[in-house]
């Protein structure tokens, strides 16, 4: 079949996360540290690894839960303080270096969509960079109810697009949550090795993407690749 359209992973793909990345992971240790006298930045990297190794979707829930189990009550007060905090001091959106270049040369063969749990705001951004226009399809999160790594996020963004999913391509930085999940609609994919998840990989040969590139540059050769594909 033949591929039509490109479905970008906003984070890590069009928005670069890595001020998010350790805001997060700041307000996590230092919640952490009130119940684990002593709790260091070195050490919930780690057990952050632990949880990107296994799979986990929900990879800072993963240690908040490590440490507050079986106590659910304990956990779900942190953990709220935790999204409470970080919704107070989430910086701006902003652009991946280089990402206006490959998306202006993507559209010139296909249609593009966003595939990643952003809402409007990542819309407004697009917009007021002028790269709104190179997108056709402009489904978020918002427009949902489910989201990755649940497939049927991908297939009812293919759905709602009005094409097959077979003629897309899916470009993430997440084996578990962006690979896997369009591998298994029958999507061709392109991981972007990048962030947090830069080392993960995959268990078993159908979580092999069909392409890899290490940052976005690149990314829109690589996407013309896989398209070739056969």
């Amino acid at each position: 079949m033949i591929v039509t359209t490109v479905l970008l992973d906003a984070g890590g793909v069009i928005l670069d996360e890595s001020e998010h990345e350790h805001v997060r992971v700041a307000i996590a240790v230092e919640l952490l540290a009130t119940v684990i006298p002593g709790y260091t930045q070195p050490t919930f990297y780690s057990e952050l690894n632990e949880a990107i190794e296994s799979f986990c979707p929900r990879i800072l829930a993963y240690v908040f839960w490590k440490h507050l189990k079986p106590d659910r009550a304990r956990y779900d007060e942190l953990y709220d303080l935790f999204r409470k905090r970080w919704g107070e001091a989430r910086p701006p959106l902003k652009l991946m270096r280089g990402f206006r270049e490959e998306v202006e040369a993507m559209s010139g063969d296909f249609d593009i969509g966003i595939a990643g749990q952003y809402g409007k705001d990542l819309l407004d951004l697009l917009e007021a960079e002028d790269l709104l226009r190179f997108f056709r399809y402009r489904f978020t999160q918002d427009d949902f109810s489910i989201t990755k790594p649940d497939p049927r996020y991908l297939e009812q963004i293919a759905e709602a697009c009005g094409i097959d999913p077979r003629q897309c391509i899916m470009v993430g930085d997440r084996v578990d949550n962006d690979i896997i999940p369009a591998k298994q609609l029958g999507m061709r994919t392109v991981l972007v090795r990048i962030g947090l998840h830069e080392l993960q990989r995959p268990r078993i040969p159908f979580e092999i993407p069909d392409m890899e590139i290490t940052g976005i540059t690149g990314l829109a050769a690589a996407v013309s690749a896989v398209a070739g594909m056969r």
